[in-house]
């Protein structure tokens, strides 16, 4: 049985970074783990979201973090929080590839910044899906435990994780993250400038 994956991956367009996106620092140490990342950093200890680039001179990814809670459920708050991180991340996206963010036209950067702002958007939506999905599977299962009641059938794929099929893929649009490797983009083998030295920047939203 295929091993699940409880983080995203983003498309970078034709840009060849991985970019992935979680929700809580056990993730974000997943995420670097599977990509062989042995960096001892963790994740939301200053922000609510954070932007991270990790390099080892060779390779790079850049991780977005939210935490879902601390940024809280007013939508217009939500969405500037979403656009920050984009904004981190398409500076760190052309970090990688060796261009500085002046350099890139304003209607290309306008352009990467509204794809990854609405793959987040999305992601984030897929997230707080499946968490309202577990938390209805975990009260009607606490339900049906009464005594003489029925006990709550759960499928196969009901560890709160994102099935295969739980939500339709959409070209564009983040996806359970099945394979980190080779997700939605290919693994990063050229674009990081520099010698072989760790290298990790984070940047952050904190309200």
């Amino acid at each position: 049985m295929p091993k699940k994956y409880n983080y995203y991956a983003i498309d970078a367009g034709f840009f060849n970074v991985q970019i992935k996106l979680c929700f809580d620092n056990k993730e974000f140490q997943k995420v670097l783990t599977d990509h062989n990342f042995n960096f001892k950093i963790d994740a939301l200890d200053i922000g609510v979201a954070e932007t991270h680039y990790v390099s080892d001179g060779r390779d790079g990814i850049i991780v977005i973090v939210f935490d879902l809670e601390a940024c809280g459920t007013e939508p217009a708050l939500l969405a500037n929080i979403v656009a920050h991180e984009a904004t981190h991340c398409v500076c760190r996206i052309f970090e990688h590839i060796g261009e500085e963010p002046d350099e890139i036209g304003e209607e290309s950067r306008a352009y990467l910044t509204g794809h990854i702002v609405e793959q987040l958007t999305l992601g984030i939506v897929m997230e707080k899906e499946k968490n309202a999905r577990k938390r209805n599977r975990t009260a009607l299962s606490k339900k049906g435990q009464g005594s003489g009641g029925p006990k709550l059938q759960v499928d196969s794929n009901g560890d709160g994780g994102a099935g295969q099929n739980s939500v339709p893929a959409q070209k564009g649009v983040p996806s359970g993250a099945q394979d980190p490797v080779g997700g939605v983009v290919g693994t990063t083998k050229s674009g990081v400038q520099g010698s072989r030295k760790p290298r990790v920047s984070g940047d952050y939203y904190s309200k």
